[in-house]
């Protein structure tokens, strides 16, 4: 299982609000079932992740959607956190 810590770079998203977010592995080929969560970086925001299509590119690259929702009653910054297996 690979992981990609604090998943690059943060994100803010405004409380009660969502959006679609996407990820990509740089290697071209299935790298394993992948899981795509975000991980809140402040305090009383509650994201809930709902995984949406994966897509193939003509290079040969997986993209993997995701709609993040903030349910919590703060805005938060949140960063992508990665695992495949």
């Amino acid at each position: 299982m690979s992981f990609i810590p604090n998943g690059g770079n943060n994100i803010f998203i405004a409380a009660n609000t969502n959006g679609n977010w996407w990820f990509r592995w740089n290697n071209t080929g299935w790298q394993g079932n992948t899981l795509v969560e975000a991980q809140p970086l402040n305090t009383g925001a509650s994201i809930v992740c709902t995984p949406g299509n994966i897509s193939l590119d003509q290079n040969g690259r997986y993209t993997f959607w995701t709609n993040i929702r903030n349910v919590g009653p703060n805005s938060t910054f949140f960063n992508m956190q990665t695992s495949s297996n």
